[in-house]
């Protein structure tokens, strides 16, 4: 089931979420939030494509959150537990976010939690353990 593509585009996604992790683990006064969001975000999609990948569903022309999210629930209710409402980006396509991105640092944080949660979904999907990518 894990194809080449799909293992190439979880790494990119779980290194993209690493990256926004450790900044924001920094001390609150040094994090860069504009690293976070965009990394958290793009994260996010990532996995959200992933899993799309992984049901032979093609959402390349998709880089709204909440269609790929949609798209997701047709295959897991478990996607309907999470709240994507607090991204301001969340209706927006990429070019749509382009540019913007979240100054509070408990934002982004939202936004790396959610993210973690798809991360989960996805992982237990593919019956990978995220320890195999370190």
């Amino acid at each position: 089931m894990a194809t080449t593509e799909i293992i190439n585009s979880l790494k990119n996604a779980l290194t993209e979420l690493q990256i926004a992790e450790k900044e924001l683990n920094r001390p609150h006064e040094d994090v860069v939030s504009m690293s976070v969001c965009f990394g958290a975000r793009n994260s996010l999609n990532s996995l959200l494509k992933t899993y799309l990948m992984c049901n032979n569903i093609d959402s390349a022309a998709s880089n709204n959150t909440r269609e790929l999210l949609n798209q997701c629930l047709e295959f897991d209710n478990r996607f309907a537990t999470l709240d994507i409402s607090t991204m301001m980006c969340n209706e927006h396509n990429h070019e749509g976010c382009e540019g913007k991105y979240c100054l509070s640092v408990s934002k982004v944080d939202e936004c790396v939690t959610l993210a973690n949660q798809v991360k989960s979904i996805v992982l237990e999907k593919l019956k990978i353990n995220e320890s195999e990518f370190n």
